[in-house]
């Protein structure tokens, strides 16, 4: 396959009529400094149940694996069967966070993949945070950046309000103190 497979996930998607944004270092660049990657993380608004029209989608194509659990959410792939590529989808997961960032997700010209929808800010944030766990120096030096590149425009009420629901309030506390 000659095409990004990035672009070519994308494309699949959209033609499915999935709504989805791009999360992890992909979307790093819409808001600071970009980092190297080996995959694609996209968050899919559909429910696991509906995962059948993935696999029929990608199965020519790709290798698909099927979802399973992962700190609490339910994470899929589809791999290309030429090894140039995967994608990671996180298939969407029904509370009030999920729904709200999916709502607020942005339209972006990426400079590989064309127009794509990815995480707001906060979101991002938010998303770097919950995965880290507190312990992933990758993902908090992402959101250190983030937020230090970022620091006039941050929606720090949302960002409060939805890092007390994720449980990650004490980290962001951290990284405000840092960033500022």
């Amino acid at each position: 396959m000659e095409e990004d497979v990035a672009a070519d996930v994308v494309r699949r998607l959209e033609a499915l009529g999935v709504d989805y944004c791009i999360t992890g270092s992909e979307a790093l660049p819409r808001y600071g400094e970009p980092r190297q990657t080996a995959d694609i993380d996209i968050v899919l608004a559909m429910p696991v149940g509906e995962f059948s029209r993935i696999r029929d989608a990608f199965k020519a194509d790709y290798v698909v694996n099927e979802p399973t659990a992962v700190q609490g959410r339910a994470m899929a792939s589809v791999v290309a069967q030429s090894g140039l590529g995967k994608a990671d989808l996180i298939l969407d997961r029904d509370d009030a966070w999920a729904r709200s960032a999916m709502a607020r997700r942005e339209e972006w010209d990426h400079p590989r993949l064309g127009r794509v929808w990815v995480l707001s800010l906060e979101d991002l944030i938010l998303a770097k945070m919950e995965w880290s766990g507190g312990i992933s120096e990758l993902q908090l030096r992402d959101c250190a950046n983030l937020l230090r590149t970022n620091t006039p425009g941050v929606d720090w009420n949302y960002l409060e309000r939805y890092a007390r629901v994720l449980g990650v309030e004490e980290l962001l506390a951290r990284l405000r103190a840092s960033s500022a």
